[in-house]
């Protein structure tokens, strides 16, 4: 009979400890219990809670205690004394194997080292067992015999089992906080969001609302907590759609705005509007249906998006009106150079009747026919400026349309060479010119062409040492034939090479040494038409080499 009896008392401890295990939230508070059933189930008067110090991995005496501890003030003053390392004493033991301990005789037993302070403690026999969680023992408990006591194996177990439930209040406490923690956290990450953040209900009552909401809507979380966000913020004539659109969703799952990035418009409370992007989601909680929103206040994006328009519409028309300004320039240019080129060539025409002594119009002093030649020779100069103008009009002209036909090379060079010969002839220049073999016919216009060489030719004369030669060579390059010109002149700096083909470019080099030009003849041979007829077996030339200052 006091087996069964003992049995019933184990069963019924079991019962109660297990009732705590899953009721309870606070350890503490289920620990008190705990304490008091295991006293009453056991008839050991002293009970005692143990918990993890504060720093360290030692345990120390919670000072929770089930039974008449004011009659044994040695035991509570020790206990409250002592710290319980890993493995050392009692609890100590019980923390570090997880399993429970009992000790027999603590007058003799010297695991439990507080019976080994010279005091009489007042008790003979204790056992302790731990309260096990996932993350290790979060407390041990023990208890005291007046008399000394053999192990209780079933009881021993009974606890161990207990241990390991009342653990589980633990893990409720520490998933509940790790929730709280994350539930605070994101509150906080929402709080400080500088998107505006609404939740609503199934029936779009607002639950959450957070500042930059409150910046962006002018209206307080107080103030629209409960209340319908259609009502809230959402302009009246969209009220409709968006009661609509919920009602849709929760009947038959499907909506056309849910996780899509949208640009609308909010409502503020005086009925003004501006412009939003919104992102909607929808999540079950508790079984019920609740909407979320991320908002964002565009109204900076649409000023910078109309300012860059405007500001695109009107780099437009300047880039029209420049066009304009160009073609008009254009046109002077061509207009002014036509009407210059007919008075220059009767002019130049009737200086060189005057300068033919043989032709005797005008006989001459020495002085007087070095007037003439200078005046021959500026008229020139004057003729070769408003062809390279005309030139260049023409050559940047949309509709110039070149009639490509055979020309030799050789034959392009030769005329190049006679339009710069009186130049060269002047400052003692020699040309070396040499024609590879293989190189025939090209494709293009001849004047052009002559030009374009001529163009290079000339800036060699200008920019080398007088007396230097001039090499000219011709070679067939593929189905294209090069003419590269090499001179021994000073160069051009790397910072100024980009610029050469531009029109009017002139180098620093040019501007010091007061070299005549305007800065036309790289611009008219980069400007040359690159299109070639069918009837040439080469297309049209590419002129290259180093190009002088």
């Amino acid at each position: 009979m006091a087996g069964t009896q003992r049995e019933a008392a184990l069963v019924a401890l079991l019962e109660t400890i297990t009732a705590v295990a899953n009721t309870s939230d606070d350890l503490e508070d289920a620990a008190r219990a705990v304490l008091s059933a295991v006293c009453e189930a056991t008839g050991w008067p002293l009970g005692h809670l143990c918990v993890p110090a504060d720093i360290g991995e030692d345990f120390v005496s919670a000072d929770i205690w089930s039974g008449p501890i004011g009659d044994f003030p040695a035991l509570r003053e020790i206990s409250q004394a002592v710290r319980f390392s890993p493995g050392t004493g009692t609890i100590g033991r019980a923390a570090a194997t997880g399993q429970p301990v009992w000790s027999r005789d603590i007058a003799v037993d010297p695991l439990f080292f507080r019976a080994q302070q010279g005091r009489d403690l007042g008790v003979r026999a204790a056992f302790a067992f731990p309260i096990v969680a996932a993350d290790g023992v979060a407390a041990v408990l023990e208890f005291f015999s007046v008399q000394p006591a053999e192990p209780d194996e079933p009881l021993l177990r009974v606890m161990a089992s207990l241990g390991h439930q009342l653990g589980r209040i633990v893990d409720r406490r520490t998933a509940q906080t790790a929730v709280q923690a994350g539930r605070d956290r994101l509150r906080q990450v929402i709080d400080t969001s500088v998107e505006g953040f609404v939740s609503t209900d199934a029936a779009g009552r607002i639950t959450e609302w957070n500042a930059a909401a409150t910046r962006m809507f002018g209206r307080s979380r107080q103030e629209v907590l409960g209340r319908m966000v259609h009502e809230t913020i959402v302009p009246e004539r969209y009220r409709g759609a968006d009661q609509a659109g919920r009602a849709r969703f929760l009947a038959t799952g499907q909506s056309n705005v849910l996780g899509r990035r949208l640009e609308l418009a909010g409502a503020r409370p005086d009925g003004s509007e501006f412009p939003i992007e919104i992102v909607v989601w929808a999540t079950r909680e508790d079984g019920a249906w609740a909407f979320h929103a991320f908002i964002h206040d565009i109204t900076d994006r649409r000023r910078a998006e109309q300012a860059l328009r405007q500001a695109y519409e009107a780099e437009q028309a300047t880039v029209t009106r420049l066009r304009e300004l160009d073609a008009a320039k254009d046109a002077f240019i061509a207009a002014v150079s036509h009407e210059l080129r007919t008075p220059l060539t009767s002019l130049i025409g009737y200086l060189e009747v005057v300068a033919d002594a043989e032709a005797g119009v005008v006989e001459a002093s020495p002085p007087g026919r070095r007037m003439l030649e200078a005046m021959t020779r500026n008229a020139a100069r004057l003729q070769n400026l408003v062809e390279d103008l005309l030139a260049i009009s023409t050559l940047n002209a949309d509709h110039l349309e070149i009639e490509a036909v055979p020309v030799p090379a050789g034959e392009v060079i030769e005329a190049a060479l006679r339009v710069t010969g009186a130049a060269a002839r002047d400052s003692g220049h020699v040309f070396r010119v040499r024609v590879d073999d293989g190189v025939d016919r090209v494709a293009g216009d001849r004047d052009l062409l002559v030009r374009a060489v001529g163009a290079l030719l000339s800036n060699a004369v200008k920019f080398s040492a007088a007396g230097t030669p001039i090499s000219v060579h011709a070679s067939a390059t593929g189905q294209q034939v090069a003419v590269a010109v090499t001179d021994r002149g000073a160069g051009i700096g790397a910072d100024e090479l980009p610029h050469v083909f531009e029109r009017f470019s002139r180098t620093r080099y040019a501007d010091e040494h007061a070299i005549q030009g305007v800065g036309l003849g790289l611009a008219i041979a980069k400007a040359m038409p690159r299109r070639t007829a069918a009837p040439s077996p080469r297309p049209a030339p590419r002129a290259r080499g180093r190009p002088s200052p």
